[in-house]
């Protein structure tokens, strides 16, 4: 998108094949509001010049000779937090998504995505959002699934008794131990033998403790 002061999205183009280089900057050079500013081949090519020309945005191959993409993003944003970098690749794997994610990368998209897919990855994340290919979004979304799995299940709530978790939902909503036993037709001294367990298990000495245990397992 051409802002305000009618300048152009200004681009660099990272990757070590020349052809794909090309390719890419011939399309962008069809776009009225992005241009290609500059192309590097390896990876202290394009810090050189992120440095002189300092694009809005740099679409940078993961694998580069000498230094990989993930040390050339990770070098990029701390020099230029405000810089955008997308990174293209080859690689579907989540184990090099998530180390593009954890240096900073705006986007992550696959070779074999369309070109004008790329184009409008290119102006969204100059607006600052993010940008990944559907696959790569798919990966991304299926693991913060697994690890909300895991940490609920490594929870010490995970532990309770069916008994002792009831007990605790109902100590949740503010019930007294003697209306907990009435809601589960159990006696008093039922519940507070749960309540015991529940303390034990949470390692809190407390109905308030175990509560805020409970709800920030949820």
């Amino acid at each position: 998108m051409v802002d305000k002061a009618g300048n152009k999205v200004r681009v660099l183009l990272a990757d070590d094949h020349a052809i794909l280089r090309e390719g890419l900057a011939s399309l962008i050079e069809k776009q009225v509001d992005v241009a290609v500013v500059g192309e590097a081949g390896d990876g202290e090519e394009c810090l050189e010049k992120a440095a002189a020309l300092v694009p809005d945005v740099v679409v940078l191959d993961i694998k580069l000779p000498g230094m990989s993409g993930i040390e050339v993003c990770q070098q990029l944003k701390s020099s230029f937090p405000l810089m955008k970098v997308i990174m293209l690749s080859m690689y579907e794997e989540y184990e090099y998504i998530n180390r593009a994610l954890k240096v900073g990368a705006d986007g992550y998209l696959l070779k074999k995505v369309a070109s004008s897919e790329l184009v409008s990855a290119i102006r969204r994340v100059n607006q600052g959002e993010k940008t990944f290919s559907p696959q790569v979004l798919d990966m991304i979304v299926s693991s913060f699934k697994e690890e909300a799995r895991e940490s609920k299940a490594e929870s010490p709530v995970s532990n309770l008794t069916s008994r002792e978790h009831d007990v605790l939902v109902l100590m949740s909503e503010g019930l007294s131990n003697k209306e907990i036993a009435s809601r589960l037709f159990v006696s008093p001294k039922t519940v507070e033998k749960a309540a015991s367990g529940i303390f034990r298990k949470l390692g809190v000495s407390s109905r308030t403790a175990a509560v805020k245990r409970y709800l920030s397992a949820q």
